[in-house]
């Protein structure tokens, strides 16, 4: 396992090195040196190419903000961004989020959905906070205002969504939790807490490498298939990491085969492979396909060594 660590650790990937060394290596970054990876994300790779391809405006393409054209609209170059580890001390960042909360943020809080699926869809609110927290704004109004919007929305519909047969979403709960789990522990109020503990319950009380959550229709193949970035969509591993993240435990019989799952997984070298991609349908790919994957590899590992499911 050292030697795929070192390969996170290579320059090719800033932004897979910064958090390889901050959450699988355990290195207290100093904000010099914090800064210093920062700049590097921005100046270089993935995170590069698509700040490169933004308008003087704030925007990528079309003329405002919305979640479509999906993945190729600028809504979804923040949240890309966000993911590669981009902060909002950008004043590109900035000016493309307050363009966002304009466009799109209703005077509840939420980030509705126009066009085929409309709507407050409880999968693309959880995107869109998690997007803010990981940016930095988690004290900015428009960011309490959706926090106070999805912990409300949770208890009000009970995680159903009319485009599953109003039947309960674990993508959609996957999201939310994703995004609070960004949110420090000191900083959650009652009503984050009973949302975090609502969602995660639901989550493994249920087989997770057998996807059995009530639905009235197949089992999506995506479920078994291990991708970066996931979009609205989620698999065994982004559940697993995120359950970790939250704090659950291994001993829990469901999250411990859905661990195991994910190590019988693993390539030669402890490297794993990008299954799904979005490659072609983002203006920017990431990684190749089929093909062994920083970004998979890093979630893995960590997600592993945190559960105490292996150690180094």
């Amino acid at each position: 396992m050292e030697k795929s660590i070192e390969w996170l650790l290579e320059d090719e990937n800033p932004s897979v090195k910064y958090y390889t060394l901050i959450n699988i290596v355990g290195k207290k970054l100093q904000p010099s040196d914090a800064f210093y990876y920062e700049d590097l994300i921005r100046k270089s790779g993935s995170a590069a190419a698509i700040l490169n391809l933004q308008d003087p405006s704030g925007l990528w393409q079309e003329g405002s903000f919305s979640y479509n054209p999906l993945y190729r609209a600028s809504y979804w170059q923040l949240y890309f961004l966000s993911l590669l580890g981009i902060r909002n001390n950008n004043p590109a960042i900035k000016k493309a989020v307050e363009l966002m909360v304009n466009d799109m943020q209703t005077l509840k809080g939420a980030f509705p959905s126009a066009g085929r699926y409309s709507g407050n869809l409880m999968c693309l609110q959880g995107i869109t906070l998690e997007m803010l927290l990981r940016f930095g704004y988690f004290d900015a109004f428009f960011t309490q205002n959706l926090i106070d919007f999805v912990t409300d929305i949770v208890f009000r519909n009970d995680f159903r969504c009319k485009y599953r047969q109003q039947l309960k979403c674990p993508w959609g709960i996957a999201k939310i939790v994703r995004a609070l789990n960004n949110i420090p522990i000191e900083n959650r109020n009652e009503s984050i807490n009973r949302t975090l503990d609502k969602a995660t319950k639901f989550l493994l009380s249920h087989d997770i490498v057998e996807a059995n959550y009530p639905r009235k229709r197949g089992k999506s193949r995506q479920w078994a298939i291990f991708g970066f970035p996931r979009g609205f969509q989620s698999d065994i591993l982004e559940i697993s990491q995120l359950l970790v993240d939250a704090g659950c435990s291994k001993q829990n019989t469901n999250l411990k085969n859905a661990l195991k799952y994910i190590q019988d997984k693993k390539l030669d070298g402890w490297k794993w492979k990008m299954e799904f991609s979005l490659n072609g349908r983002m203006l920017v790919d990431i990684e190749k396909k089929n093909k062994p994957s920083k970004w998979i590899t890093y979630f893995a590992i960590k997600t592993l060594l945190k559960s105490k499911f292996i150690s180094l």
